[in-house]
């Protein structure tokens, strides 16, 4: 019982809520907090979650090998095989004639991790997550530096894939 009240406090402090003077401690009774509810909060739990699924495996390694897919293919998306953002972010890249690999997370054997190490390179937890020329340019409609759809509909999508490497330019489908 006493290690739930402690995670009460921790988690509702953290979010900014007061507490009632039986349970916060003794500095927090003599200034009040006017904090909001932080956002990294949330965040940091969604990545938290994301650890939790993918289980026991080696950091580095995993982070490395990411890593390596980041800085060596013009263009890598991280995908689900069910994702319908993942579908309309292929759709938009194949139409246009990039050349780009795509690693399904939930056909890897060890997707999972790379999911959640990816959380702690990008910020992000969802799907897709596509990176060019070894920058991350989003989702498919938002993160990074936009995500693929608003950069397709702006035409710095194609400025940044034939610039990574991954279309040669008037090489559309």
């Amino acid at each position: 019982m006493l290690r739930c009240s402690v995670l009460f406090c921790i988690v509702a402090t953290s979010m900014g809520f007061m507490l009632p003077s039986s349970m916060a401690p003794s500095s927090q009774l003599q200034r009040p907090r006017a904090v909001a509810p932080s956002m990294n909060f949330f965040d940091d739990m969604k990545k938290g979650l994301t650890k939790l699924q993918a289980g026991s495996y080696d950091e580095a390694a995993v982070k490395a090998k990411v890593e390596q897919q980041i800085r060596t293919k013009p263009c890598v998306m991280y995908s689900l095989s069910t994702c319908p953002f993942c579908a309309k972010a292929k759709s938009a890249l194949k139409t246009m004639g990039a050349m780009y690999s795509v690693v399904e997370l939930d056909e890897e054997d060890d997707g999972m991790a790379m999911k959640a190490e990816l959380a702690g390179i990008t910020g992000q937890t969802s799907c897709p997550q596509v990176f060019i020329g070894g920058k991350f340019i989003g989702g498919c409609n938002d993160g990074g530096m936009g995500g693929v759809m608003p950069l397709k509909e702006s035409g710095k999508l194609e400025e940044l894939l034939i610039g990574g490497g991954a279309l040669v330019k008037g090489s559309r489908i």
